[in-house]
């Protein structure tokens, strides 16, 4: 289950436009989602709260082996309206699991809001801080937008001195420059750091984006970039322009996506017996100053394309990536595929071309339980619907007709003509110059139709599964319990006879 913290992130950068897997680091998250999930190790109990759109806060507490808790507080730029109760929010943006992202856009900047001449929108921000009890430690992240396709990030982790480290010595023990039996032969240790600081810079264009950090405790720096090849940005000249009218006046016009002048990347035409998508490629070098090493890696993807409201059939979802570290010689490929509505399967090779040693993992997920939609439509309609008495129930000629209009949710407002393409005119200028912006008709109803269609489908489970070539099976089961989000996750290890079982754990959120 996704963590409160990660789920506000994710929701932020949607708010904001920001491409969530344009990034090298996010090459393989279609096939880690299914082979790298994390199972619940303890008892986890979290709580989590909105008091407004742009703050909100959560406590979380680990009872086993040991008891330890969390506060985290975030507090952001842009309302998130869409953050409700665990009761009512959509299942399926909780979870981790297989999906195919649309194409990259590149982002777009901030509405200007202006007053008495100066602009006051300010900049896109969000602010999260975590205080883990009884230890101390405090964490956090600071991520603002410079530009409208430039991004910083300040994650720092702040911890105590040990006690033992800075326990001064018993005034009644005279001084000794010599061992003494009892003491060890080796120094002590160095107390940890008290903490570290991660600077990132991330530059995204849609077409390309590239990542730069700095770690202060390790003096690592580290530079990352990926390319995605077929990008096609949206030209804004062909979708605005100046029309002239027979009176004299000029028209200005928008466009609609439908209308546009040639074909879009995930319109173009299939070819046969092949898949439909895009490639990226991409790679990472890093150089530690204080361990005077550095390391590089590169990386390939091709990911299929989503279904597009207009377009023909699309190629089922499909990701493949590859990974080559020439330093070790370390090779990795992963093929994930979602083979029906609700199964995703997704298998990965290891190999070290230097000493030959392979590993082989395989996973997958099922999305079991009722459809949330298709409760959520009857309990609608048994709510709604009237109860007629017996003497009034029309008879068996009219039950055509009734059926006919009980199809429409709103069959009072249902009108038998078709929808006319109108448009509202929005402004008119002193020399007869009207912007109009035309009412998006299939567009928006066929996108709209899409999302019902995907939450008719929203189920309240899924069942995950994994195995590793050290013969080591995982299980998570995560659901939607009353008004609860419950993973339950096992892991044990077959080739191990004293102890098959590793870990048994269980984790409920709650949102309110």
């Amino acid at each position: 289950m996704i963590g409160f913290s990660n789920f506000i992130l994710r929701n932020y950068y949607n708010a904001i436009g920001w491409n969530e897997d344009n990034l090298y680091s996010s090459i393989t998250k279609s096939s880690s989602s299914l082979l790298d999930f994390q199972v619940p190790q303890s008892l986890i109990l979290q709580l989590a709260n909105a008091p407004t759109p742009i703050f909100f806060t959560s406590y979380a507490l680990d009872a086993l082996p040991q008891l330890n808790g969390s506060i985290q507080y975030i507090t952001t730029s842009e309302p998130l309206e869409q953050i409700g109760p665990s009761r009512s929010i959509r299942f399926k943006d909780v979870v981790e699991r297989f999906r195919v992202f649309p194409p990259p856009k590149r982002p777009l900047p901030k509405d200007e809001v202006w007053l008495a001449g100066k602009r006051i929108e300010g900049r896109d921000y969000l602010l999260y801080s975590r205080l883990h009890l009884p230890s101390l430690h405090l964490s956090g992240l600071a991520t603002t937008r410079l530009t409208p396709t430039l991004q910083a990030h300040l994650a720092f982790l702040s911890q105590p001195a040990s006690p033992a480290a800075t326990r001064p010595a018993s005034p009644n023990t005279p001084p000794s420059h010599s061992r003494q039996p009892s003491e060890p032969s080796v120094p002590p240790s160095q107390p940890p750091p008290p903490g570290n600081i991660l600077l990132s810079l991330q530059h995204d264009t849609g077409r390309y984006s590239g990542e730069y950090t700095y770690s202060a405790q390790d003096g690592m720096f580290g530079i990352r970039g990926l390319y995605n090849f077929g990008w096609q940005a949206s030209d804004i000249k062909n979708l605005v322009y100046n029309q002239p009218t027979p009176s004299g006046g000029v028209i200005t016009v928008v466009k609609t996506e439908s209308e546009q002048d040639g074909k879009r990347i995930d319109e173009e035409e299939m070819m046969e017996g092949g898949l439909k998508g895009r490639f990226s490629a991409g790679g990472e070098i890093y150089f530690s100053a204080k361990q005077r090493s550095f390391g590089i890696s590169t990386g390939l993807r091709f990911t299929t394309l989503p279904q597009s409201p207009n377009g023909p059939p699309a190629s089922p979802p499909t990701t493949l990536t590859l990974l080559y570290n020439p330093l070790i010689g370390f090779l990795s490929s992963a093929y994930s595929a979602q083979v029906s509505p609700t199964v995703a399967l997704s298998t990965r090779f290891g190999v070290n071309v230097y000493s030959y040693e392979s590993d082989l993992a395989i996973g997958g997920e099922w999305w079991i339980g009722r459809r949330r939609g298709k409760r959520d439509t009857a309990k609608r309609l048994l709510s709604s619907s009237p109860q007629i008495p017996k003497a009034e129930q029309p008879d068996a000629s009219n039950k055509v007709e009734e059926e006919r209009i009980g199809q429409f949710d709103n069959w009072s407002k249902t009108s038998l003509r078709p929808t006319e393409y109108t448009a509202e005119t929005v402004r008119e200028g002193p020399l007869n110059v009207t912007e109009i912006t035309p009412k998006v008709r299939s567009d928006s109803r066929d996108e709209k139709d899409m999302n019902e269609a995907e939450g008719m489908d929203d189920r309240d489970g899924v069942l995950k599964a994994r195995l590793s070539g050290n013969w080591s099976i995982a299980l998570l089961y995560e659901a939607r319990i009353r008004k609860c989000l419950v993973s339950v996750g096992i892991v044990s290890d077959l080739a191990s006879r004293q102890r098959p079982i590793r870990s048994v754990g269980v984790e409920v959120q709650y949102f309110s």
